[in-house]
């Protein structure tokens, strides 16, 4: 949301000029011949600028860019007085100081980054501009000056607090978010555990007490012995249910373009270091819950691809089989973003991909991006 407030300010910096001729025509007729090229040049280059820099990911550009663009409007409006002749309008309803009518711009581009600063921007940006304005109109200040700053303050305002409305909104839509996705986690686990329990209940109902009941004086039924020795075994089993039977190498393949499929039919899966998956992959296998994770945790940075790469990004799966190792990487080339400045509350990374990965023996993941150069997310795993 700051990005794209940034772009359409920056385009109102550049826009003001091309309709204002009228009055940039009056500022000319009472100021040196220098001033009016430069006051273009000082709205038009940092409009650019702002266009430019909200292509970019992240906002940390934002906060130098807006500053600066609020001093450039300050300097040029002051040099005005230097350039001033000291005559007036012939008309002194025209306009003495064309950049007046741009005066909020600077402080509403302040307000995606600081709401203080642009309050104090708009005071002192409507002040000055109002007094050039003045002098330029009448040749001193009158007792009108006072209302009409306080006008185009008021009037402004509205504006400042357009933005930092929706600035907010999308604070709070970002908390929200990581609300959710913590509630899910929680909620995921919580389930599985009750299934969990569920059916290790089923199990003591339905077979462990059941042979109970069936125990009877003198010599038990060979039948029973055999039901209480079964019993004994699913419960066992119970705790590794999802140590399931080991997945060759060309069905776990097979898993890993299902679940990329699934997510999008452009995504390409490539694999190396084995010459046919129907025919070298037969004889090799991994385990199931290996597999398991590293096509959760491949889906997982799949899905961040599709939400935060950029609509025109290109992603592609490249895997590697091996008889003692499973790896594989996730490139995409998109916007990127800085590692380091993921907020604890996103579990996508944390939980989803390196915690996953780290709960398997063995298992790794490693993530490697930055803003506007792509992201690739190694997933791996090496037999102990």
């Amino acid at each position: 949301m700051r990005r794209i407030g940034a772009r359409f300010l920056g385009l109102g910096f550049i826009g003001y000029p091309i309709v204002s001729p009228a009055a940039i025509a009056m500022s000319s007729e009472i100021t040196a011949g220098w001033w009016v090229p430069l006051s273009i040049v000082m709205s038009v280059v940092p409009g650019l600028m702002l266009v430019v820099a909200s292509s970019r990911s992240g906002t940390r550009w934002l906060g130098p860019l807006a500053l600066g663009t609020w001093c450039a409007y300050l300097g040029t409006v002051g040099l005005w007085f230097l350039a001033w002749d000291g005559s007036t309008l012939s008309d002194s309803a025209g306009n003495a100081q064309w950049m007046i009518a741009f005066c909020g711009m600077p402080s509403m581009v302040l307000m995606l980054v600081h709401p203080g600063l642009a309050a104090l921007s708009l005071l002192t940006s409507s002040g000055l501009a109002h007094v050039s304005s003045q002098m330029g109109r009448f040749g001193h200040l009158t007792a009108d000056l006072p209302f009409e700053v306080l006008w185009s303050f008021v009037f402004t305002s509205v504006f400042l607090a357009v933005v930092l409305v929706a600035i907010r909104t999308g604070r709070t839509l970002d908390e929200t978010q990581e609300d959710t996705y913590r509630s899910a986690a929680n909620a995921a686990a919580a389930t599985a555990r009750e299934a969990e329990k569920a059916r290790f209940d089923a199990i003591v109902h339905d077979r462990v007490i059941a042979s109970l009941l069936a125990v009877r004086t003198g010599r038990p039924d060979e039948r029973l012995a055999e039901q209480a020795r079964s019993a004994l075994d699913e419960l066992e089993c119970v705790p590794d249910r999802y140590d399931a039977a080991p997945v060759s190498a060309s069905e776990a393949l097979r898993r890993i373009r299902s679940a990329a499929a699934g997510i999008s039919e452009r995504i390409d899966v490539q694999v190396v270091a084995i010459e046919s998956p129907g025919e070298a992959g037969d004889h090799v296998e991994y385990p199931f819950d290996v597999v398991a994770a590293i096509v959760e945790a491949m889906s997982e940075a799949l899905r961040n691809v599709m939400r935060h790469a950029g609509r025109g990004a290109d992603c592609g799966v490249i895997v590697q089989l091996a008889p003692d190792a499973l790896n594989m990487a996730v490139v995409d080339n998109g916007e990127g973003f800085d590692p380091e400045a993921i907020g604890p509350g996103r579990l996508g990374i944390a939980v989803s991909i390196r915690g996953r990965m780290a709960r398997v023996d063995g298992g790794h993941a490693q993530i490697s991006s930055h803003p506007g150069r792509g992201t690739t997310v190694q997933i791996g795993w090496t037999r102990p």
